[in-house]
């Protein structure tokens, strides 16, 4: 397996495994998902969910769909490449 990525911040990020794991720093984080795959469809959430400071959440995302998280935090890419695409959830 490939090594996963880490970030620090995302606005809009797009995320190649189907799910991340959001870390709060010493704040709450909020974060959204928008669908893109397998077509334009717009956010996951009518309203932003959170993070409470100094926990983590790992959240579905779907691989190639795009994710915001607003705050400090540390996010890092969690399972597979292929087990939340399109083709696998037609399954």
């Amino acid at each position: 397996m490939a090594q996963a990525n880490v970030y620090t911040s995302a606005g809009n990020a797009t995320i190649y495994t189907d799910k991340v794991r959001i870390a709060a720093g010493t704040s709450p984080v909020t974060y959204q998902v928008n669908i893109v795959y397998p077509s334009a469809t717009g956010n996951l959430y009518s309203v932003s969910p959170s993070v409470p400071a100094n926990s983590y959440l790992d959240v579905f995302v779907g691989v190639g769909n795009k994710l915001t998280v607003v705050g400090t935090c540390t996010i890092l890419e969690l399972g597979t490449t292929t087990s939340g695409s399109y083709a696998v959830r037609q399954v």
